[in-house]
């Protein structure tokens, strides 16, 4: 079972590059959901560390129903990242009706042909997630970033399951969202390809200034726990 980091910061990158994980998603702004990073900070990452290393692209908060605008501006920040070092995207578009937008998601794939794709946790507000699965396959997507249609992965179990069973091999399936050590057994029973965490903890900053933020830091230990009991 494979795993990826969610690094969110320059210092969870020198965290994650002391474990043995199998590859990264970059971002910022972790307490947003993630957004997509700078060209410098994918840049410095590749160059300090040679970590594998895939891109969120996510231009603003707020759900998944993009405009025209922002579906371009996305596509030029894949143009901007495709050569800092990185070997995949982590992209995701739906229609106001909830469905995959194929129009942006082919855009974007055609942006950068020769590198990854994930499709991140949008998938989780698709109902009709066989047709969209089957889709993402024929357009050459390489995983899925999902919960199992929920909230978090504990309530997502068993439709995790059902993932895994209708890809069948043909598209990976990675778990992500709201992982904890307990989990770790029953994540493993649902035989998805990797899990996906971040190990962070809320803390806050610049309290009692007007800068006051609850933010979302690397916690090395708890890290380390979820990576033992992974690979225990």
């Amino acid at each position: 079972m494979k795993v990826e980091i969610c690094v969110g910061t320059l210092e969870a990158a020198r965290i994650v590059s002391k474990q043995s994980v199998n590859r990264i998603e970059t971002c910022i702004a972790l307490e947003q959901g993630g957004l997509t990073p700078s060209k410098a900070m994918v840049s410095w990452i590749h160059n300090t560390f040679h970590l594998e290393q895939h891109a969120l692209i996510r231009v603003r908060a707020g759900g998944f129903v993009y405009n025209y605008d922002e579906i371009v501006v996305m596509r030029d920040q894949i143009v901007e990242l495709k050569d800092s070092g990185i070997t995949g995207f982590v992209v995701g578009a739906l229609t106001k009706d909830f469905k995959l937008n194929m129009e942006a998601l082919e855009t974007w794939k055609r942006t950068a042909p020769n590198v990854d794709f994930t499709f991140h946790r949008a998938f989780d507000h698709i109902d009709d997630w066989r047709t969209a699965m089957d889709q993402l396959i024929k357009m050459g997507f390489k995983r899925i970033l999902c919960t199992g249609s929920d909230q978090s992965i504990a309530q997502g179990l068993n439709r995790l399951k059902e993932f895994v069973s209708y890809a069948n091999g043909r598209i990976e399936i990675m778990a992500g969202g709201g992982v904890k050590e307990e989990l770790i057994p029953e994540l493993k029973a649902t035989g998805v390809d990797a899990i996906h965490f971040s190990g962070t903890s809320k803390i806050t900053v610049e309290a009692g200034t007007a800068f006051e933020e609850n933010l979302l830091f690397p916690d090395e230990n708890k890290l380390t726990a979820i990576l033992a009991a992974i690979q225990g």
